[in-house]
């Protein structure tokens, strides 16, 4: 799929619209979008196992320094933008009426994955910086770039035309997209409380490691299918409102 093409979910929608939507391609599709995450964030956990000793689940100031940012490295540079990719590749497969495949959805995000983690970098990066001057610049630049992974993936022009396309989306969206991050974060720190709740022992014994990744697997794959959702909610806003000069 390409800037021009059409999809069925490319129309405007509430927040909640996006929320049930969202969980609807869930029930459609469980298994697939269960395990295109679960691929990726099985050896994250492992990884977070490896370098920490403990699983996702313990607490994250017991983490060193140096830790915490390699974590934050790695998701940022290789979770995120993958999981991103695959998501709105099913996603965009689904609207089309096509059936998405596994095999074919993962090819596809592969491709375009070396183009992703650059945006998905560049935009974490410069909204750090905001945060560090002055806060407000850094949200903003959040909020730009909210669905930069899915632009750098489905559009194919390259990291620095995803940044600019963007922030053309998110523009006069802002509060829309806050309303909608706000609520799958608080569904995302349910699902988190909920398990840290639930006795299993070491953090690095099997029951801990086991409901870290299952606990990852569904909040992330909730999180990218909401924003691949979101991506098309903007385009079909896009396209209702006059060109701007």
């Amino acid at each position: 799929m390409d800037s021009s093409g059409r999809s069925e979910f490319e129309r405007p929608r509430s927040v909640a619209e996006i929320i049930g939507e969202a969980l609807d391609i869930y029930q459609r599709y469980p298994l697939l979008f269960l395990v295109l995450a679960l691929v990726v964030i099985a050896p994250y956990e492992l990884a977070v196992l490896a370098i920490t000793g403990q699983g996702s689940l313990a607490e994250t100031g017991k983490h060193a320094v140096e830790q915490y940012y390699l974590l934050l490295l790695i998701q940022t540079a290789v979770v995120t933008p993958l999981v991103s990719a695959l998501h709105i590749h099913a996603v965009a497969r689904i609207g089309e009426g096509s059936e998405p495949r596994f095999v074919q959805v993962t090819l596809r995000a592969l491709q375009v994955l070396p183009v992703v983690v650059a945006a998905v970098l560049v935009a974490t990066a410069g909204t750090a910086l905001g945060l560090i001057a002055l806060i407000i610049p850094g949200v903003l630049l959040f909020l730009r770039w909210s669905v930069v992974a899915q632009v750098a993936a489905l559009e194919h022009e390259g990291w620095i035309p995803s940044l600019r396309r963007s922030q053309q989306l998110t523009r006069g969206h802002y509060w829309h997209i806050i309303g909608l991050l706000i609520l799958v974060g608080l569904l995302g720190s349910a699902i988190n409380l909920g398990a840290g709740s639930i006795p299993l022992g070491s953090t690095s014994g099997v029951a801990s490691v086991a409901a870290g990744i299952a606990v990852h697997t569904i909040t992330a794959s909730l999180s990218a299918l909401t924003l691949a959702l979101l991506y098309f909610d903007l385009r079909g806003r896009a396209s209702q409102e006059p060109t701007r000069t």
